[in-house]
Parts: C-alpha cells; structure tokens; sequence
C-alpha cells in the first residue's frame, strides 16, 4: 500500500534522483514554483558542464570543471552571513539566490555532474556535507567552499572543526549516503530552519515527513513540541506520549512529561 506521504511515496519509486527530492519539498514551500524551468535550468548548466569535459577525463578535472562553472563563474556560494536562512535550504531558492548551505549546494552540484556524465555521489560528513568525484577512487569536494578539493589533511581538518582535534577520522564519515539518507538530512535542516524563524507551521511540514520516513519517536517528540507550540493540544499530546512510551528513560523526559501535562490540559478546556 501506498504511503500518503508524497515524499515517502516519491523514495519508494526506483531510481529517484535527490533533485527529485529538492524540488518536492521546495514545491511545498513555493506552490506557484515551475518545475519545468528549474529542471531546464539545471539541464543549461550539466550541457555546458558535459561540452568542458569532453570525451575523456579524470576525477580531479571534473571536479575543477564544476567548481570553475559553478563556483567561479556562476558564484554560487555558501551563506556565511545567514547560514540558517531557510531559503538555503529550497532548491529554487539557491539557484535564484546562489547561495546554499552545504548540502543544498552539494545536491546542485551532483544534479549537474551527472547531467555531465559524471560520478558525483552526496557524502554524509559529520557537520558538513561534500560530495565525492569520480567514484571509490575519487577526489573530496567541498561546495559550500567554492568547490574546494579536499585531500587527507583537508579532510582531517574538517573532521576535527566539526568533532573535536581528538576525533579520528573514520572510514565511514566518507562513504557515500543513499538518497532516503540525504531526504532525512535535507528536513532536519528544513525543521531546525524554520523553528529558529518562528516558523512552526512550516518546521511541523518538514518534522511529518520526518515521523513517515524514520519512524524515530525523537521525531515524533519533535513534531509533539510544534504541535504544542501551534496550539493543537491533541496533535501535541499524542505525539509527545508515543515518545515518552518509546523512550521512557530519555535524558529529556521529565520536561516532555510536563508537556504532555500541559498539552492535556490544554486540551481538555477546549473539548470543555
């Protein structure tokens, strides 16, 4: 059977691409976006990326030919004045604007490497997303820093901004995520975007795809903490009850515990 969720429904088709996935959710945000422009517009740019790199290249000369079309030409750049604007995070939105956080600009940069024949897969690193090059024996980029190719010390120096000098670098901070993986990372940042702006409604949109998709009662804790903010005392009381029967000992349950206290009482003067 079929999920409701458009977004779950869209990850259970065979070869779903993580652009198809962008443009969901930022056609939720923006009803009016036209899809067709934004996929001719990516296709523009992977033609232009598939004339520079001819019929042979190496790993490294794709990647420098997407950080100088992309990064160079075009200035698509990291946010680092906003970084937590959420229109970082829609797809749209980064290609009107060009700018992006690191994994939005990194989805741009693997929808047009492969419309350019390229191997450019998302890597999950810790704190900061890149994107590999050229398969298992590929270069490291990084799009939010203009494409920057990171090598062993690159890489071991980003791992320890984000984890601490003492962290070693572990093989699977490299690997390459799946595209349900890379969906997941994409509405965390949508969530905690939107809940710093105050946003709850549209923070609540990101935390139910994120409840279908997971199945995680932190989510689900999430999802009841918005509800509670939005006022929808049932929604919140429900949802923060499944998480507390899920993880009865969590660090953070006497907190959800009152609530949950608060959201039933809520609840039971507007049914009064």
């Amino acid at each position: 059977m079929a999920s409701a969720d458009p977004l779950v429904s869209m990850l259970e088709r065979p070869g779903v691409r993580v652009e198809d996935v962008a443009i969901l959710l930022a056609q939720e945000a923006h009803p009016q976006l036209d899809e067709h422009a934004l996929r001719r517009a990516l296709d523009g740019l992977g033609a232009e990326a598939l004339i520079r790199r001819g019929l042979r290249s190496t790993p490294e000369r794709d990647a420098r030919i997407l950080a100088e079309l992309l990064f160079e030409e075009l200035r698509f750049e990291g946010d680092l004045d906003d970084y937590y604007d959420p229109r970082n995070s829609y797809l749209d939105e980064v290609m009107l604007r060009r700018k992006g956080i690191p994994i939005s600009l990194s989805v741009l940069t693997m929808a047009i490497g492969e419309r350019a024949g390229m191997d450019v897969d998302g890597v999950g690193f810790p704190g900061h997303f890149l994107v590999r090059v050229g398969g298992p024996d590929g270069v490291y980029q990084d799009p939010f820093h203009g494409g920057d190719l990171l090598d062993g010390q690159g890489l071991r120096m980003l791992a320890a901004q984000f984890l601490g000098a003492e962290m070693a670098l572990h093989p699977s901070y490299l690997a390459p995520v799946d595209t349900p993986t890379i969906a997941i990372r994409m509405l965390a940042n949508l969530k905690n975007a939107h809940r710093r702006r105050g946003d709850y409604a549209r923070a609540m949109l990101a935390c139910d795809h994120l409840v279908e998709l997971t199945q995680a009662p932190e989510h689900r804790r999430d999802r009841g903490l918005l509800a509670h903010a939005l006022r929808t005392y049932g929604a919140a009381s429900e949802d923060l009850a499944a998480y507390l029967a899920a993880r009865p000992d969590a660090k953070d349950a006497g907190a959800i515990s009152l609530a949950l206290e608060e959201a039933r009482e809520q609840a039971d003067l507007v049914l009064h």
